[in-house]
């Protein structure tokens, strides 16, 4: 795993994950225990302490949750 994909590519914030929930992306769960990857999958349900993917829990203080990050949009000036 490289550090350009924990920078860009971590998931954290609740809106983050119903941004990824809401387009039906798939999210990558990587256990931080044990350095593997333990589940890649659509978001069932999401709250402040876990995540399901595939029926399964994940703790989000225990695992790093990969996906698309949505990037707020830059307004340009016109002149």
């Amino acid at each position: 795993m490289t550090l350009q994909k924990w920078k860009n590519h971590t998931l954290v914030t609740d809106a983050e994950f119903a941004h990824n929930m809401k387009l039906g992306y798939p999210v990558e769960a990587f256990c931080l225990t044990t350095c593997k990857t333990v589940a890649y999958g659509k978001i069932e349900k999401v709250d402040h302490k876990g995540v399901m993917i595939h029926g399964r829990r994940f703790n989000r203080e225990g695992c790093a949750f990969f996906g698309l990050v949505s990037t707020p949009l830059l307004e340009t000036k016109s002149s």
